[in-house]
């Protein structure tokens, strides 16, 4: 029975997983990118944009974000003030979203990626 401090410390570092906050709260949205061609005026509307974005709050890094093809996202987050922003400078660049989540609700958001296009 050696083995039963080990497995319940186990469990417990098991159980918080990789969250970055509560089940009812936090940010979801869609992500876009554009323009989408190099001469303006562009026919073509900004499309979804399917990559990652990082969530940081107070500068330190939370956790990283990864939309799906439609552009769509969800990260559950206690209530704060967050920032999202670009995973690695250059093209698709977002410029950063400061975003606020209230207890018990998820805060909607559409977030626009540049794509360097000209």
């Amino acid at each position: 029975m050696k083995f039963v401090p080990f497995l319940a410390v186990l469990a417990m570092l098991v159980g918080c997983g990789h969250s970055a906050g509560s089940s009812d709260s936090g940010i979801r949205g869609r992500a876009l990118l554009g323009p989408t061609c190099p001469v303006e005026p562009c026919a073509v509307f900004p499309t979804p944009y399917s990559g990652w974005f990082v969530v940081r709050q107070q500068g330190d890094l939370l956790t990283k974000v990864k939309t799906d093809g439609q552009g769509r996202f969800n990260v559950r987050l206690a209530p704060g003030r967050y920032a999202l922003e670009s995973e690695s400078p250059g093209p698709p660049l977002l410029k950063t979203v400061e975003v606020v989540v209230h207890s018990h609700r998820f805060t909607d958001v559409t977030v626009e990626f540049d794509s360097g296009i000209r």
